[in-house]
């Protein structure tokens, strides 16, 4: 699985906001990364208060995965875009002030997101043995365009570093949910 899709990427402002406002972090060298493990895929809180936004729903059928993440569908609906349909929502940013040419941003961001398609297959097995959503920003940070093979092997460093994170996290939380 080799790919990297549109519904893979982080795009929903709400979710954003959650990732920044409420995740974790670390620094691997060239990377800042902030990610946010979600065990309960249930985002309607998020997306609906009391005053809040509403999405009108159709009648048409709606799949199981997608039932648990939107339960009060045909009701309310979450924008698709934020519909978990892969373990991980990622986003890569590359600070402008450090960068002034999209053309040096763009070719680092393509870079990171190689890395990321060709490494991320045993990253989504891990998540989804332990049934966990994952938000995740990688922060590209250095104030100099990296080699993509250096890039890769920080890509699997975060990666495994990430799962040993989430791994902790998974056990510190109290069993009587």
């Amino acid at each position: 699985m080799q790919t990297f899709r549109k519904s893979e990427r982080l795009c929903t402002f709400r979710l954003k906001e959650l990732l920044f406002n409420q995740g974790q972090g670390f620094f691997v060298y060239p990377f800042r990364i902030v990610y946010h493990g979600l065990n309960n895929p249930n985002l309607e809180p998020l997306f609906f208060k009391q005053d809040g936004l509403v999405y009108e729903g159709l009648a048409e059928h709606l799949p199981k995965p997608f039932a648990d993440q939107n339960p009060s569908w045909p009701y309310r609906k979450l924008p698709p875009s934020a519909l978990f349909t892969h373990p991980v929502k990622i986003m890569v940013t590359v600070s402008k002030k450090n960068y002034k040419k999209a053309t040096d941003r763009n070719l680092i961001k393509r870079r990171i997101k190689e890395a990321w398609r060709k490494n991320k297959e045993v990253f989504y097995t891990f998540l989804e043995d332990r049934k966990i959503k994952c938000l995740l920003a990688f922060v590209y940070t250095s104030s100099e365009i990296l080699p993509y093979k250096e890039i890769e092997s920080k890509i699997i460093l975060t990666l495994q570093k990430l799962k040993e994170e989430l791994e902790a996290q998974k056990q510190a939380e109290p069993s009587g949910d």
